[in-house]
């Protein structure tokens, strides 16, 4: 299940939705499934009509061809299932979430426990075993190899 964007408003009478994306990928197609939880219980979307507007992505969703249809889901989050392909040195967020940190002799530096946008990138957030925070660029200078269990980096001087 990822979170892919939230319901702000309605737009319109006739069922439309602004929807604030939040996914490095553009899942808002014609076609797509997309679902909310509320209480448990889970309420499956399909995608008739997407328009970007700005910042937000303008959606009708088959079967609601009203503001009184739709206005229940404003404020909620949407997710999907669907995992997109990645191209080469592009990773998913929660891949990388609690992986263990090595430098290049392989000593243990800790654990990812978040991954920070910034406007250069993104960092890694990681928690050394003394329970400090450290972050470091996600950029090849530093970050070597990352495979399924663990993430080898350059270290920093002064930042570890």
């Amino acid at each position: 299940m990822y979170q892919i964007g939230k319901i702000t408003n309605t737009h319109g009478i006739k069922g439309e939705v602004k929807i604030y994306n939040l996914s490095d990928f553009n899942r808002f197609f014609v076609g797509n499934k997309v679902y909310v939880v509320i209480k448990d219980k889970k309420t499956v979307f399909t995608i008739e009509r997407v328009r970007p507007q700005g910042t937000v992505f303008i959606v009708k969703f088959k079967g609601f061809e009203d503001i009184n249809q739709i206005l229940p889901y404003k404020g909620e989050f949407l997710y999907s299932d669907e995992k997109p392909e990645l191209e080469e040195d592009d990773y998913h967020y929660d891949d990388l979430l609690d992986k263990d940190v090595y430098d290049e002799s392989g000593v243990h530096l800790g654990v990812i426990t978040g991954l920070i946008p910034v406007p250069q990138g993104h960092l890694l957030e990681i928690e050394k075993p003394n329970g400090k925070k450290a972050l470091i660029p996600f950029v090849s200078e530093f970050v070597i190899d990352i495979d399924d269990d663990k993430v080898i980096i350059r270290p920093i001087e002064g930042l570890l």
